[in-house]
């Protein structure tokens, strides 16, 4: 999680569970495992955090903003081109899931909990058509024919990329999506 100022506890508390349900699930994760060896008192927690699924959405939406600084503003950093821009968020990506090959918090946190509790199922769905949504910004800065289409077909490869390379924990999968998305933007 970023962040150069000191933490307050509450940001402290999104930082523990942020670890511990990337790792461990969110339902196989129960309050005590994120709380473990933290110093920080139940008591602090739900003064916080009402509940587990409260202390989630905090997790999650503190995953949004890290996607922003992770991975869409190094990718864009790459070159001014869109098309490069595209293609470099695939390389990012990779180069992510290679240091910690952990996959996308936001698909894991709406799997777990669709049909469960709508407003973590909803923060997934967000940051699916987010991604879905940067991908078909640049298709229109690029000048494409049918920019909505191929960003969303964009945004399949990618995120289908990220929950492959997840699954079999082969990162290299983005070089094959990327492969797709040269044919794509070539049309």
């Amino acid at each position: 999680m970023a962040g150069t100022a000191t933490p307050t506890k509450k940001q402290e508390i999104i930082a523990q569970a942020y670890d511990a349900f990337y790792d461990g699930g969110f339902h196989a994760t129960g309050i005590d495992t994120v709380m473990a060896n933290s110093g920080i008192s139940k008591r602090t927690l739900y003064k916080y955090f009402p509940s587990k699924e409260d202390l989630i959405e905090a997790v999650l939406d503190q995953y949004g903003e890290d996607t922003d600084t992770y991975l869409f503003k190094p990718a864009l950093a790459r070159s001014d081109d869109p098309r490069e821009q595209i293609l470099a968020l695939f390389d990012v990506r990779r180069e992510m899931m290679e240091a910690s090959c952990r996959g996308c918090l936001a698909m894991k946190a709406g799997q777990e909990y669709i049909g469960k509790h709508e407003g973590i199922a909803a923060r997934g769905r967000a940051a699916s058509e987010y991604v879905e949504g940067r991908f078909v910004e640049l298709c229109q800065k690029a000048g494409l024919v049918n920019p909505l289409d191929t960003g969303r077909q964009i945004g399949l490869l990618f995120q289908g990329a990220a929950m492959t390379a997840q699954m079999q924990q082969k990162p290299s999968v983005f070089e094959t999506a990327k492969k797709a998305v040269h044919i794509l933007l070539a049309a």
